[in-house]
């Protein structure tokens, strides 16, 4: 049998909440000032104030007061012994916290998630919903009171994400929105079996068959330019304001354009992740990381030029980090990208469709599915397996090379067939210019 964790008791200050360390399993460290306050460690190092008493019945009851990014120990104290004496008093606290929470609006609910239930998601799905919460559910339901929120909400939201067409954005928004009022039903800011995203029946999801053309890659990286110069030009004239893009927003539709990635895996990509000597980009969390383990994917002579280009203008850990929030990957991507296919005179094409397109131009170049599945990172069991040990310099490289050489060459406006290999020495020529 383990022994059971002695409790740690101290005077708590911010210098030792900050030094205080994660175990193996959770750690408390009690005050020794203020009765039942404490310090909460999770084994994944989130920490958090809280407040413990027991009542007249013998039940314990253990509040969370909140965490030690957004409280100082001297604020968390001083509401740890407000509640006490709550306690003391004889008054119901644990139902006091909940009627406080549930007339606290979405904003608010956001902050409980990013304290509280972020950390345990994967960098890929972190993004994903920053991006989601930012674009969408933030902007249209963020003032908005959670115990308020109706079916008829859910259904206006779902109409505002679609824009057009497209359903799983829609879906995924709702989605997201679904995980925050379940968290909201379990914090008691709503009752229980109150969700109305469950009452929403979601139109089923097409396959997408859109594939992008040579004119359109031309089209695509022509608005990229454009904005990008635009964004310089606000720059150097103060108040114009015009549709603008950031470089290494430019750079990223690029990446995904010349790679295949899922979007996700291109914005949690690391510069340590990167390895430019070998060839290759490794993938520890990804859609398919619980059955593959780390996914290692070749970095063709386009890939390198955009992670050399973003190397000299490091930010950060990304290789396409935020600019606004340090530390982070870029967050938006969806809005980014309905101003550059605007721009590109293009309808009906989502980021996503830079991936299908990857593998359809692998294949129509004369490479096998299989290879272009493997290039993708699709989990092929001893398929996929075989063609990764081929090393970065075997055939899945020469696959993503050729591959980027085409749409490369077709982004640049050049006259490429379908089906075509682009010649070396026009490769060759376009690396010097």
């Amino acid at each position: 049998m383990a022994r059971r964790q002695q409790a740690t008791k101290v005077s708590l200050t911010d210098t030792r909440v900050k030094e205080a360390k994660a175990g193996a399993s959770v750690i408390r460290i009690w005050d020794s000032t203020v009765p039942g306050f404490l310090l909460r460690i999770t084994p994944a190092g989130a920490k958090s104030f809280c407040v413990a008493f027991q009542r007249k019945n013998g039940k314990k009851v253990n509040i969370t007061i909140g965490t030690a990014e957004s409280w100082t120990v001297k604020a968390a104290g001083k509401k740890a012994a407000a509640l006490r004496k709550m306690h003391e008093d004889g008054k119901d606290v644990l139902a006091f916290v909940q009627a406080e929470r549930s007339g606290q609006d979405v904003n608010a609910l956001i902050k409980v998630w990013r304290e509280d239930y972020r950390p345990s998601l994967k960098p890929t799905s972190q993004a994903s919903y920053d991006s989601l919460l930012k674009v969408i559910i933030g902007p249209m339901l963020g003032k908005r009171l959670v115990k308020d929120l109706s079916y008829q909400d859910v259904k206006d939201l779902h109409r505002t994400a679609k824009k057009g067409g497209h359903e799983t954005h829609a879906n995924r928004a709702v989605a997201v929105l679904s995980r925050l009022l379940s968290i909201a039903e379990k914090e008691g800011w709503r009752p229980n079996g109150s969700n109305p995203c469950r009452q929403l029946e979601k139109p089923t999801e097409k396959p997408r068959s859109r594939v992008l053309t040579a004119d359109e890659y031309a089209a695509l990286e022509a608005a990229l330019v454009t904005l990008v110069a635009a964004g310089r030009t606000e720059k150097t004239q103060g108040d114009v304001k015009v549709d603008k893009l950031d470089p290494q927003a430019a750079d990223l539709i690029r990446f995904l354009a010349l790679s295949g990635l899922r979007r996700g895996e291109a914005l949690a990509l690391r510069f340590a992740d990167v390895d430019l000597e070998r060839g290759v980009m490794r993938f520890e969390d990804h859609k398919t990381s619980e059955h593959a383990g780390t996914k290692v994917l070749p970095l063709n002579g386009h890939l390198r030029t955009i992670i050399q280009r973003r190397t000299g203008q490091k930010l950060g850990a990304y290789v396409f980090p935020g600019r606004k929030v340090s530390g982070d990957p870029i967050v938006g991507l969806a809005r980014m990208w309905d101003r550059v296919v605007e721009a590109a005179g293009m309808e009906d094409v989502t980021p996503h469709d830079l991936r299908r397109t990857f593998m359809s131009t692998s294949m129509e170049l004369g490479y096998p599915a299989a290879i272009g599945d493997a290039l993708l990172g699709h989990s092929l069991g001893k398929i996929r397996d075989t063609y990764v040990h081929l090393g970065s310099q075997g055939i899945m490289a020469t696959a993503s090379q050729e591959t980027a050489d085409w749409i490369a060459a077709a982004m640049a406006g050049k006259a490429v067939k379908p089906g075509v290999k682009i010649a070396k020495a026009e490769v060759a020529k376009d690396e010097t210019a």
